[in-house]
């Protein structure tokens, strides 16, 4: 069993642990706040979504700017389609 002058000892060590730790976290990183993988996830994921919607909006604009362009392309879309049976 466990005296109580060995828990306090252990509780000081902890203690000065923690003192430490907080007086690490206190001093200024060298790095970005936006190192952690999410965070760069995040932030491809917001880039590839706005490039998305860019692209989308620009299909959706195609028939009405150009139609033959649009209308070959179906054409061209469904010939490969058929020709991969």
């Amino acid at each position: 069993m466990v005296t109580k002058a060995e828990l306090e000892a252990q509780v000081a060590h902890l203690r000065r642990q923690l003192a430490e730790q907080s007086a690490a976290s206190e001093q200024p990183q060298s790095s970005e706040p936006h190192d952690t993988v999410a965070d760069r996830i995040a932030e491809n994921f917001d880039a590839w979504s706005g490039q998305i919607d860019e692209a989308l909006t620009e299909l959706e604009d195609l028939p009405h700017k150009r139609p033959i362009l649009f209308a070959l392309g179906i054409f061209t879309l469904g010939y490969l389609l058929g020709r991969s049976r």
